[in-house]
């Protein structure tokens, strides 16, 4: 049976699968940045701009006359007669208004300055000075996105904090603070159950001494028999288990592809897992590609690999093989010197029977 002539791409998308895997990994390494920047932002950054801004330690701004003569009349009160009549014009002075006026009520290059008749904290001070705006609600006046400086201030300040607080847990008195800390932590009815658990996924990435660290890779049958996958060595295996079946057990984590951060752990005994000579690394670019990046080590020849099956068929495959054994029992033929009849007579036989005599010789 002839094979399919494979069917030939055109340039143009050729090109397009290239740029798409050089684009790909920077659009993703990107993604994964601001996927993390984003949960900073959120629970780090902006708690601590509205951290600094609970402090008010500076009066509230000073309306500028052109906020002042923007207003309508009906923001001031009039000047009045001992008798209650209204006399001459009103007066446009921040002293003369009824109230202060809303985000809404100032021009619009005056909406992102801090809401007039507010104390102010540093943060606030600063930007009115430099005239930098926030977005401010229009009715309530409070701040809903902040100013590029906002994010920058906070972003240092909560650096340095972080590694203050670094220097000072390891030192006796804040290694005793951290434990008295996390005993109280670990004592709260449904924080208890999340907090070790998320101490521990951190300090697998962050902490040199990691608890949990894959240090040997391997290959296993699973699924199921025949079926190899690569996996880490993660631990011994479990004391019961050992004991049952009486053989030394070991537990692996065999990971998904392409999302190596999922998979299953399981305990098997250690005479089923076979280490192989490769690093970390190369296992993970290897689970991750899809078994495209292997490790150079352990490369086979495409003549009996993977990339050999996929560009031949089943048929051409056999006949290769017959073919190497009818060549491979002629030569060992030669070799003990019988006679080319013999030889010529074996090569005839049916393809079983030409393996069949090879294997009696």
């Amino acid at each position: 049976m002839p094979s399919k002539p494979k069917r030939k791409t055109g340039p143009i998308a050729r090109a397009f699968i290239k740029g798409l895997s050089i684009i790909l990994p920077a659009i993703i390494t990107i993604a994964i940045f601001a996927w993390a920047w984003d949960i900073l932002r959120v629970y780090v950054v902006e708690l601590t701009i509205k951290a600094i801004d609970s402090v008010k330690i500076y009066p509230a701004r000073q309306m500028t006359d052109v906020e002042l003569n923007y207003l309508p009349d009906e923001y001031f009160l009039p000047n009045r007669n001992p008798d209650g009549t209204v006399v001459g014009e009103v007066v446009h002075t921040e002293s003369n208004l009824k109230r202060p006026p809303r985000v809404m009520d100032l021009p619009s290059e005056y909406q992102g300055m801090t809401p007039p008749g507010k104390e102010r904290s540093v943060l606030q001070a600063i930007l009115d000075a430099n005239s930098w705006s926030r977005e401010y609600d229009p009715i309530s006046g409070r701040a809903v996105s902040y100013n590029w400086f906002d994010y920058l201030l906070a972003s240092v300040l909560g650096l340095t904090l972080v590694v203050l607080l670094g220097f000072l847990a390891r030192n006796f008195i804040g290694r005793r603070f951290v434990a008295l800390m996390e005993w109280f932590v670990t004592r709260v009815p449904v924080v208890r159950s999340i907090y070790p658990h998320a101490k521990q996924l951190v300090e697998f990435f962050f902490t040199d001494n990691k608890a949990i660290e894959f240090d040997t890779v391997g290959v296993c049958e699973y699924p199921r028999r025949g079926l190899w996958s690569i996996c880490f060595v993660t631990g011994a295996g479990l004391k019961t288990i050992q004991d049952h079946i009486g053989q030394r057990t070991v537990t692996i984590y065999v990971p998904s592809s392409p999302a190596p951060m999922t998979g299953y752990t399981m305990i098997l005994p250690a005479d089923d897992v076979i280490q192989v000579d490769i690093s970390v690394e190369e296992a993970m670019k290897y689970v991750i590609s899809g078994g495209v990046l292997a490790p150079v080590t352990e490369l086979v020849r495409p003549a009996s690999g993977a990339q050999y099956a996929l560009s031949h068929t089943i048929n051409e495959q056999i006949r290769k093989r017959q073919t190497a054994i009818l060549r491979k029992a002629k030569t060992d033929r030669h070799a003990r010197g019988e006679s080319e009849d013999e030889t010529e007579s074996a090569e005839a036989a049916p393809d079983g029977k030409a393996e069949d005599a090879k294997k009696e010789d």
